[in-house]
């Protein structure tokens, strides 16, 4: 699963072998959230929390919303 940005703590990973909608595995420290990347009218929101606190959750989701057009770029060229 390669590593496609890195901020402030933040791992944000795509899979390689994974399916739809377009989304991203947010690591911080042991934690992991998965979020939808959304689209040009749909703002980013969360799928999955796997034990990450409400406190890196909201920032991860600010970070995918600010990087939002370079993730959805990222994950076209995995999967287009």
């Amino acid at each position: 699963m390669p590593t496609v940005l890195r901020i402030d703590g933040f791992s944000f990973r795509i899979r390689t072998r994974d399916h739809g909608p377009p989304h991203v595995h947010v690591f911080h420290g042991g934690d992991e959230v998965v979020i939808l990347l959304g689209d040009d009218f749909e703002l980013p929101s969360i799928r999955d929390i796997r034990g990450m606190p409400l406190r890196q959750m909201r920032a991860a989701l600010e970070l995918v919303a600010l990087n939002q057009e370079f993730l959805l770029d990222e994950w076209k060229k995995i999967y287009e």
